[in-house]
């Protein structure tokens, strides 16, 4: 289903208890993940080979990197693990509602998860998965993969942005893929009008017609927020002008205090000869 998002399966070792990071490389810039977000980031399918019980086949979205290391014995918190035999896996989401600049600072970071080994009474051995504590991801059974079948993906992402609490302390650049987020979604919700859902279901219509106006009241205040950054703050003031009127006037008087007359004298006359 995600096959144009993820590239080739990669098989990878099972049987020593590991720690698998996902990152995001420094070159790249954070508004890719306005796209990356739009579906898993990663997919892990438990497989078997010839000569060993369980592998898994990996793969996640071709710009992000993946290290995988050895499980240290004073390893950092994880979320409760989730367990997965042959034939099963899961994937990699961002949790709905997260802003793109948090996910994007801990994909900077590195998104971790422990991969290990279990024996369950009854039943063959099976790998245990747990993401890293109070992470903005989640892992999620391939069996239990209902965002598909959840509302038009648009109006879900456009109610999460309006929920999404105004940061008055943001930088220029998390506005900027802020306003970038809102826009992007304005344009797939007038497709969405545009297309046959839209036209056969009038309630849906009637929703992306009230949220429309609202993302756009967002976007302005954004913009505002956004330009108010980079203007003086007085007007009677040049840009540029970062000292104080009242201190250049107070170092022009100690000048005339030192000057000489004669100096003083041959300004003002090249000062009437101007004027």
């Amino acid at each position: 289903m995600y096959h144009q998002f993820l590239n080739e399966p990669m098989v990878l070792d099972a049987e020593k208890a590991s720690i698998l990071t996902l990152r995001l490389p420094d070159d790249i810039s954070d508004f890719i993940v306005l796209q990356a977000i739009s579906a898993p980031l990663l997919e892990v399918v438990v497989i078997a080979e010839a000569g060993t019980p369980q592998n898994i086949a990996i793969r996640f979205q071709p710009f992000m990197g993946l290290k995988v290391e050895s499980l240290p014995q004073s390893a950092q918190a994880f979320n409760t693990p989730i367990t997965r035999s042959l034939g099963q896996g899961f994937r990699l989401y961002t949790r709905m509602g997260t802003a793109a600049k948090f996910c994007a600072a801990e994909l900077r970071r590195g998104v971790s998860f422990t991969l290990d080994m279990t024996n369950r009474l009854g039943a063959e051995n099976c790998l245990t998965f747990a993401l890293q504590a109070d992470s903005k991801f989640e892992l999620v059974p391939l069996e239990a993969d209902l965002r598909v079948l959840h509302e038009p993906k648009a109006l879900m992402v456009a109610k999460a942005l309006l929920a999404r609490q105004y940061d008055y302390a943001a930088s220029s650049e998390s506005l900027a893929i802020y306003m970038t987020e809102i826009e992007q979604v304005r344009l797939e919700l007038q497709a969405f009008l545009r297309g046959e859902l839209g036209q056969c279901h009038a309630s849906l219509t009637d929703e992306v017609l009230r949220l429309d106006p609202l993302l756009l009241q967002k976007q302005q205040w954004l913009f505002r927020t956004y330009t108010h950054m980079f203007e003086r703050l007085n007007y009677n003031r040049a840009a540029n002008d970062v000292d104080n009127t009242d201190k250049l006037l107070r170092k022009l008087e100690c000048y005339e205090l030192l000057a000489p007359p004669e100096l003083i004298q041959m300004i003002d006359r090249l000062m009437e000869d101007e004027t």
